[in-house]
C-alpha cells in the first residue's frame, strides 16, 4: 500500500515541478545552439536565464511541498484523503518520501545548471581557463588537495548532512501546517502557524548552535583523513577543519519527534474545513 501511495503522490505533485524542469531543458538547448553561433549575447542571456531557472526550481519545489501537503490533507481533497482505508502514518510517510525526492531533484537540477554554465564559460574562454589551470599547477595548490578516498568520505558526510537538513525542513513544515489546522488555531491559522514555525526554527537554531559549540562530538578533516572525535570542535588540535555535529544530531532528533507528533495530530486532532 505504501508503494501505491508514493506512486500516486509522485504523479499528483509532478504538476508543480515538471514545468520548471521543462524550462531548464529548453534553455539548455538554447545554450547549446549558442555555442554553434557567433551571437555571444544569446549565450549570455541563456546563462542568466538558466541560473535564474535553477534557483526558481528550488523555490518552487519548497513552496509546492507546503501547498501539496495542505491541499491534499486540509483542503477539499482532505475529506477523501483522510477517509482512505490506510493509516495516517502511511499517508505521512509517503508524503515525506515524495517531498524528499522532489527537493533533492530540485537541488540537483540547480547544481546541474551551475555546471552547465561553468562548462559553457570554459568553452567560450578556453585560453583563459588554460592559463588558470597552468597557474594553479605551478603554485602547488593541487598537492594540498585531499586524496580521492578522503573526498569520497567528505561527500558521504555532506550527503548525510543534506538528508538531515531536508528532513528537518519537511518535518517543520508538516508539523506547522498540521498544528495550524487544529481547533485551537482555527481562528487565525496562518498567523499562529507562522509563530509556531518561528518558534520551532528558533529553538532548533538556539539549541543546535549551543550543542555544535559545546558538545564534545566533532567531524574533522586532517591532512589526508576524515574522522569523528569526542572533542569540542575548537579543542581539536591536529585538524585542518573541524565541525561540531551536535546541532545536526539535535535537528534530526527534533525533526523525527515532530513527525511522530504530526502523525498523532492527524489521527486525533485534525480539523477539516
Amino acid at each position: 500500500m505504501l508503494g501505491k501511495l508514493i506512486k500516486h503522490e509522485l504523479r499528483h505533485s509532478a504538476r508543480y515541478t515538471m514545468a520548471i524542469y521543462a524550462a531548464v531543458i529548453v534553455i539548455s538547448a538554447v545554450m547549446g545552439l549558442s555555442l554553434l553561433s557567433s551571437a555571444t549575447w544569446l549565450g549570455v542571456m541563456s546563462c542568466g536565464a538558466l541560473y535564474l531557472t535553477g534557483i526558481i526550481a528550488v523555490i518552487v519545489t519548497l513552496v509546492s511541498v507546503i501547498k501539496n501537503f495542505y491541499d491534499t490533507l486540509f483542503g477539499r481533497q482532505g475529506y477523501l484523503t483522510l477517509t482512505l482505508p490506510v493509516k495516517c502514518s502511511s499517508l505521512l510517510i509517503s508524503k515525506v518520501i515524495v517531498s524528499f525526492i522532489w527537493i533533492v531533484a530540485s537541488f540537483a537540477l540547480m547544481a546541474l545548471t551551475m555546471i552547465m554554465i561553468f562548462f559553457y564559460a570554459k568553452e567560450k574562454s578556453s585560453g583563459y581557463f588554460s592559463m588558470m589551470s597552468e597557474a594553479i599547477s605551478l603554485s602547488g595548490i593541487l598537492e594540498l588537495l585531499p586524496s580521492a578516498s578522503t573526498v569520497v568520505k567528505l561527500l558521504t558526510v555532506a550527503a548525510i548532512w543534506a538528508v538531515i537538513t531536508i528532513f528537518t525542513y519537511v518535518s517543520f513544515v508538516y508539523f506547522t501546517v498540521t498544528v495550524a489546522n487544529t481547533r485551537a488555531f482555527q481562528s487565525h491559522p496562518k498567523i499562529l502557524g507562522g509563530l509556531v514555525f518561528l518558534g520551532i526554527f528558533s529553538l532548533n537554531n538556539t539549541v543546535g548552535n549551543m550543542l555544535t559549540a559545546y558538545l564534545p562530538l566533532s567531524f574533522n578533516l586532517g591532512n589526508d583523513t576524515v574522522y569523528f572525535a569526542f572533542q569540542q570542535m575548537d579543542k581539536v588540535q591536529d585538524a585542518l577543519f573541524s565541525y561540531g555535529v551536535g546541532g545536526t544530531v539535535f535537528s534530526g532528533l527534533l525533526a523525527l519527534g515532530l513527525l511522530f507528533l504530526t502523525g498523532y495530530i492527524l489521527e486525533n486532532k485534525v480539523n477539516l474545513k
